[in-house]
């Protein structure tokens, strides 16, 4: 099986009014085309655009949202409106399933949050970090980690297990201190 990966963007900058800079697109286009995955991209700006790809049929497996993100509150929109497990996508079940991946600094520290989040999109897997995060390494730290998804369902495999989990922190764990120094627990939570 191909993995096809579907990237939801929102801006970076607010406080600079730079609503086109953060691109994320960037990154995982070239990396889909080498890993020879399906790729799409769209930019969400506010509950009701999430809510707007919802209403469809998302056929990609992996829906990566990419922008800012906080433990006590969730994924920050363009216009402020937050993502934070509480809103009814009454659509969602057209795209129950898939495995959700917030690139976004802090969502995974609040266990509850992740869980409603988990919950909101009714994915199959959700991962998250813990720690506040540079886009390089969660570009590093996805692409490790989709990479060893994909190698698992090419072989058959049905479900990513915690186990499986286990074996992509343990071959990381190198890397938790690059983004900071002194983590002691791996910055990337799954639920």
């Amino acid at each position: 099986m191909t993995l096809s990966i579907r990237v939801f963007d929102t801006i970076l900058h607010k406080q600079k009014g730079d609503s086109a800079t953060r691109n994320s697109a960037d990154f995982w286009r070239p990396f889909c085309a080498a890993s020879c995955w399906k790729f799409n991209y769209e930019r969400v700006h506010s509950l009701q655009d999430v809510g707007f790809f919802f209403s469809k049929h998302i056929k990609e497996d992996v829906i990566i949202f990419s922008g800012h993100g906080t433990d006590k509150g969730g994924f920050h929109l363009s216009n402020g409106e937050m993502i934070d497990g509480t809103q009814d996508f009454t659509q969602v079940a057209k795209n129950a399933g898939k495995i959700v991946i917030f690139s976004s600094c802090l969502i995974g520290g609040d266990p509850k949050l992740a869980a409603a989040l988990k919950n909101a999109f009714a994915a199959k897997n959700l991962f998250a970090y813990q720690h506040a995060m540079e886009d390089r390494f969660c570009f590093l730290n996805e692409a490790i980690l989709l990479t060893m998804l994909g190698h698992h369902l090419e072989k058959g495999g049905k479900k990513f297990t915690d186990n499986h989990f286990l074996d992509f922190t343990i071959e990381t764990d190198f890397m938790k201190n690059m983004n900071q120094k002194g983590v002691k627990n791996h910055p990337m939570v799954m639920f």
